[in-house]
C-alpha cells in the first residue's frame, strides 16, 4: 500500500519550550468578505453632504477665544437622550449650574433644580433607559402664581404661594404651563406619610413636578400612570405645532457658545423676516418678540386658554406620539406652513458639545407639510408632478423629528433655513445626530 507523504513535518508539543510545526491551511477566500465592511443603511430622511453658499448679506464669523474642533466627525455626537424638557426664564444666559439660580429667587431655577434631583441618578423618577435632557430657554416665562400646601415632619401644614413655570417637551411637542416647584422641605425626597407636597385644589390650572413627571416623564405602562385623569386637570398643555430653532448660548459654562449663540439667534430672526418680505409666497416668518407660539391662533396668555389648541390639551391626557400626529395633520390650518405660521427662535442652555459650536437644535412639530391642508398624512414620495400642481399635501420629511447642527456659523443660516426647515434636508457636514418621534436617537 503507497505511503502518503507529507508536505510538512508536524511536531506536538506538550512543553511550552518546545517548537509546534503544524500545517496551514489556506485561508478562505470568503474569510475577507465576512470581514469586510457591511453596506450601510441608508439614512431616514433626505441628506446633502454640505451647506449651499449664502445669496445674501449675512453677519460675519464673530472672534472667539477659544477654538472650534474642526477634526473630529460631528456624526453621532449627541449624548444619550429619549426627550427633551425646556424651561421658559425669558434670559439668554445663567449660571454655570442652572440650579444655583435657585439661591437668586427665582421660581425657574427652583425648578429645574427639583427636576434634577427627582430624575437624576439617585431620584425617585431616575430612569437610566429613558433619560430626560433639561434645558433652560431664553423664551418669556407666563407670570402666574399657585398655592402650593407643604405637610411639614411635625405635622404641621401650610400654604406657600408660588410663581409657576412653563415648559416646552419634545419630542411629544407639547408646551405646558403651571408647574409649580416644590416645596423646600420636599425637594428630591421620596413622598412617605409624614412628607407630601400638593397644590390648592381651588387652582387646577397648576401641578407639581411630581405629578408632572409621573404624567409625562415615565413610561406610560409604569405605576405612575394610574391616576392620570386627576394628574392631568392640574396644568394647561396645548400641542406645538410651529417649528422650533433652538441655539445655545449658555456663556458662562463656555464662552464660545455665549459669543456664538446671541449672533446666531439674531441672524435666524433676521433671515426668516428678510425672507418673507422678499417672497409673497414664503409661509414662515420669525416670532416678533421672545414670546413662544404653540401653534397658530396661540396669543401665549392665559387669558386665551379656550382657543382651540387650549382646548385639545386639556381633553387628552399625555397623548400618544401617533394621536400628536394625528390632531395635527387635519383640516384646520395647524401644523401647515401658512402665512402665519410663526418659527419659534429661542436661545438655550448648555446642551454638550462647545468644541462644536454654534450648536443648533431644530424641532419639526409632527404632521407638519409643506403644502395644503389634508386630513391624512402624506409619504414625501408618494406625490407625482401633477399631484403637487394641483395642491395636494406632501408632508415634511423631518415632522417629527429634531435636528442636531455643530459648527454652525452665520454663513450657515439661509442653508439650514432653505434646505431644513423648508425642503426637510439633513446637511451631512453639520448634522450632530437627531431624535425621531418615538425618542430614538438617530445618526447617518
Amino acid at each position: 500500500m503507497p505511503q502518503l507523504k507529507s508536505s510538512a513535518p508536524i511536531t506536538i508539543c506538550s512543553t511550552p519550550s518546545r517548537t509546534a510545526t503544524f500545517l496551514r491551511r489556506p485561508r478562505l477566500s470568503s474569510r475577507r468578505t465576512l470581514t469586510s465592511k457591511r453596506p450601510s443603511r441608508p439614512p431616514p430622511f433626505p441628506v446633502i453632504e454640505s451647506c449651499p453658499d449664502p445669496t445674501c448679506p449675512c453677519s460675519s464669523m464673530p472672534a472667539l477665544d477659544q477654538e472650534i474642533d474642526h477634526k473630529n466627525t460631528l456624526n453621532g455626537t449627541i449624548s444619550a437622550h429619549s426627550q427633551h424638557l425646556i424651561i421658559s426664564t425669558g434670559r439668554s444666559d445663567w449660571t454655570s449650574r442652572i440650579e444655583d439660580e435657585s439661591e437668586n429667587g427665582t421660581s425657574w431655577g427652583k425648578a429645574v433644580g427639583d427636576l434634577k434631583a427627582l430624575l437624576g441618578r439617585k431620584g425617585e423618577f431616575h430612569d437610566a433607559f429613558n433619560a430626560t435632557m433639561i434645558s433652560t430657554s431664553s423664551f418669556t416665562p407666563f407670570s402666574a402664581r399657585a398655592k402650593q400646601k407643604a405637610k411639614r415632619i411635625t405635622g404641621e401644614e401650610e400654604w406657600e404661594e408660588q410663581e409657576t413655570v412653563d415648559a416646552l417637551l419634545f419630542p411629544a411637542f407639547r408646551h405646558f404651563r403651571g408647574l409649580v416647584p416644590l416645596s423646600k422641605d420636599t425637594a428630591g425626597t421620596t413622598p412617605n406619610p409624614h412628607t407630601e407636597s400638593q397644590t390648592d385644589p381651588e387652582s387646577p390650572t397648576s401641578g407639581s413636578l411630581r405629578d408632572f413627571i409621573a404624567e409625562n416623564l415615565t413610561p406610560t405602562n409604569g405605576e405612575r400612570k394610574s391616576n392620570t385623569a386627576a394628574v392631568r386637570s392640574h396644568w394647561h398643555s396645548s400641542p406645538i405645532t410651529n417649528p422650533t430653532i433652538l441655539v445655545c448660548s449658555h456663556g458662562h459654562r463656555d464662552s464660545r457658545c455665549g459669543i456664538l449663540g446671541p449672533v446666531l439667534h439674531d441672524e435666524f430672526n433676521k433671515y426668516l423676516d428678510q425672507r418673507k418680505g422678499d417672497d409673497p409666497d414664503s409661509k414662515l416668518c420669525a416670532s416678533s418678540t421672545e414670546k413662544f407660539v404653540a401653534s397658530k391662533g396661540d396669543d401665549s396668555h392665559p387669558a386665551g386658554l379656550e382657543s382651540r389648541a387650549e382646548a385639545q390639551g386639556r381633553s387628552i391626557d399625555k397623548p400618544t406620539l401617533d394621536s400628536i400626529a394625528r390632531s395635527t395633520t387635519n383640516t384646520s390650518d395647524e401644523g401647515v406652513a401658512s402665512e402665519d405660521t410663526t418659527v419659534n427662535v429661542g436661545m438655550i442652555s448648555h446642551i454638550g458639545g462647545h468644541k462644536w459650536a454654534g450648536n443648533v437644535i431644530i424641532y419639526m412639530p409632527p404632521g407638519f407639510s409643506t403644502g395644503v391642508p389634508t386630513s391624512k398624512p402624506v409619504e414625501p414620495n408618494s406625490l407625482d408632478v401633477s399631484q403637487r400642481a394641483s395642491g395636494a399635501q406632501t408632508q415634511h420629511p423631518l415632522a417629527g423629528m429634531g435636528i442636531w447642527y455643530g459648527r454652525v456659523e452665520p454663513r450657515h443660516v439661509e442653508g439650514i433655513v432653505e434646505q431644513t426647515i423648508f425642503k426637510g434636508k439633513v446637511i451631512a457636514e453639520l448634522f450632530r445626530g437627531g431624535l425621531n418621534q418615538r425618542g430614538q436617537l438617530v445618526r447617518l
